[in-house]
Formats: structure tokens, sequence, C-alpha cells
């Protein structure tokens, strides 16, 4: 691929959510890299996200996600759309972010000569309600994945291991990241945002905030941490917890907070705009219980802000060697977070130390477009 820029097409579904890998590609196009441009092909996406894609250049395509079983683009509209898009336009490659008829989009993409179809996995469980799709998934979808992918990008080591994807030598290792200077918060202007925040929630000023951020579904268990922060909240009136973020469960685990009597220290906030100034200053440490994940970017944005971590063992183990005295992995069992989450807390650092870390670590923005632009450009 000789001509600049190189055109990708990115398959994603919710464009606007606020999940970690559309906030990493998002940051990554914010760069403003002249050797790139991203188009996005989604189901959804929050309108002032698509307004700001659009204002730095890129192409968003709205396809609606068909339900149909068919793997055949000319009896599923949804990949009937996706072979249409790829024939009119000359990309040079295509990467894919959703495990949803990930192998039938690469299949139409080799069969329309795109010639770099790339697939990065995010997590390390393909997790779908619908039998059709899982069934479809597992008789073809995987081996369509591995015979038309020319790169699959696993974000964590994790993730490679579940996959199977080690001795395979198209594969390489791409870790998240996040942009640095959204978390760079001077001193005054942190107290400031404490105040604010602790106003607008009503929480007591000398309270010590237990946070996480994430959407409400099975993989974050956040039943778990309504039972795990009901405990910690009965023995300590200066604990609270903020929860961020939305979806399916979103209404569930409120009735849950309700009945555990626990409502007013256990704050739902919904979706937020301002998530890195909320855990730059509000925040004293964060929680993140999964059932499964890749490589949580949330947790990295937790470092850049100077906070301590823990998470379940069902995340992988890689930020425990850029990060060991900020990381906390623990099996969810809530003795162990009881003892954990008071040992993060007392690991919290100042942001200027914590971003001299992520500088020297592979999860800054900057780095990984750089390894990302390599796989683009490198022949087959």
């Amino acid at each position: 691929m000789k001509r600049l820029p190189i055109r990708v097409l990115h398959v994603f579904g919710d464009l606007g959510s606020a999940g970690g890998a559309e906030k990493w590609f998002l940051e990554m196009l914010r760069l403003g890299d002249f050797r790139v441009r991203f188009d996005f092909l989604v189901n959804i996406c929050d309108e002032a996200v698509l307004n700001e894609v659009i204002g730095l250049g890129s192409a968003v395509y709205f396809v609606p996600f068909s339900r149909s079983p068919f793997p055949s683009s000319c009896l599923n509209p949804y990949l009937n759309s996706v072979r249409n898009i790829l024939r009119a336009n000359r990309y040079d490659a295509i990467h894919v972010h959703q495990f949803d008829l990930a192998g039938e989009i690469l299949r139409i993409a080799a069969q329309e000569h795109i010639p770099k179809r790339v697939m990065t996995i995010h997590a390390s469980v393909y997790d779908n309600t619908r039998f059709h799709r899982r069934l479809a998934h597992y008789i073809f979808g995987r081996r369509w994945i591995f015979k038309y992918a020319t790169d699959i990008l696993p974000c964590s080591k994790l993730v490679a291991e579940t996959f199977g994807l080690d001795e395979i030598t198209r594969v390489k290792i791409i870790h998240p990241a996040v942009d640095i200077e959204r978390f760079t918060i001077d001193d005054a202007r942190r107290n400031e945002l404490r105040t604010k925040y602790q106003t607008e929630f009503n929480i007591r000023k000398d309270a010590v905030v237990i946070g996480h951020v994430g959407r409400f579904t099975r993989q974050k268990n956040h039943k778990f941490l309504v039972q795990l922060l009901a405990e910690m909240i009965r023995g300590n009136e200066k604990i609270y917890a903020v929860f961020i973020g939305v979806g399916e469960l979103f209404e569930g685990i409120r009735r849950e907070v309700i009945d555990a009597g626990v409502l007013g220290r256990i704050i739902l906030t919904g979706k937020r705009d301002d998530v890195p100034a909320i855990m730059g200053s509000l925040f004293d440490v964060l929680v993140l219980p999964s059932l499964y994940e890749g490589l949580p970017i949330v947790a990295i944005e937790a470092l850049a802000s100077g906070l301590g971590v823990v998470y379940s063992d069902n995340v992988t183990a890689e930020l425990e060697q850029f990060f060991p005295t900020r990381i906390f992995r623990q099996k969810l069992k809530i003795n162990n977070w009881l003892t954990a989450i008071p040992n993060a807390i007392n690991t919290k650092i100042i942001p200027k130390q914590a971003i001299t870390e992520l500088i020297n670590s592979p999860f800054s923005t900057r780095k990984s477009l750089e390894e990302i632009i390599s796989v683009y450009e490198n022949s087959q």
C-alpha cells in the first residue's frame, strides 16, 4: 500500500457507546494522522460522536444489523449492504471489531479484493445470547475469521491464549490505549471538580469514593459489586460508590441497590461525557469485577488518573507487569475484595507521576496508532 492516506473501513456496532474499543479508535482518529483515513460502518451512533467524526473527515455508514441467521449476503440484508459499500469505495483495509458476522464480513472483503482484512478481538469470550448466532459462529464464523483475516490482533495475551492464537504467525497483540492528555488535571482544578461532583451526587466531603465505569451487562458483574459495597457501606459511613454507565441491566441493578438499602450511597449516574474528570477528581479507587474481559481500557484510564485498580482474575494479568504496585487482581470472593480495596486506595498517586508511568508503557494512543498503521502498511 503506497498511496496515502491508507483508507480503512472500521466495522463497529454502536460507535457512540461508552465502550472501550470505540473510545480507543476514536482517540486515534482525533490524532489526525495524515497517513490513514478511518471510515466507519455502524448500526447506531450517538449524534455528538457522529458530528465529530464527520467533522474530522470520516464517512459513517449506517447499516441496521440483521437478525437473519443466513451467512450468505444475498439472504442477509446487512451483509449485502457491506458488500455494496466495499464495491463502491476503494478501501485499502477493512478492520472488524465485532464477533457477530465477523467471519462473513471478512469473507466478503476477500471476495471484493480488499488487500488488508484485519480482525481485532477485544474480549476473551464470544457472548451472544441468540442461539442461532452462536451456532453459526462456531460452525463457520471462527473458521472464516482464520481463513480470510490477513491479520488478527488480540488486545491481550489472555485473549490470544483463549482463542488459541499463540502459534499463528499473522497474529499480533496490540494493546488498547488512552489519550493521556485527557487525564491531566492540575491540583487546583482537581479540587474544584471534586467539590462540584460531591455537591452534584450529594456525597460528604470526607467520603471515600469507590468507582466503577462500564455498561450494565452481565459481563460487568454489577450484582457482585452491589453485594460487596452494601457490606462495606454498612460498616463505614464514609464509604460511597459511583457507577457510571448505561445498559440493559441498569434498572435491575438500580432495584438491587434499593432493596439493599444503600440508594444514595451507591450512585448510578447513567451515561456521562465527563468520565475522565469524575475519575480524576472524585474516585479513590476503580473496581472491575468482570466475568470476562480482554484488556479493559477503563483500567488504563484509572491508572492514568493515579488510581489503584481492583479487578477480577478473569481479566488479563498484563497490566500488573507495568503497574505492579497499583493493580490488585482478585478472585471473585467478597472477603478478598474487602481486603484488596483499602490496599488499592492507599496506592493512589499524583496524576503527574501517573502520566509519566503511562508514557513509558505500551498504552498511549500514539504508540498504539503506530502499531496499527504498521499492520496496514505491511504487505501480504
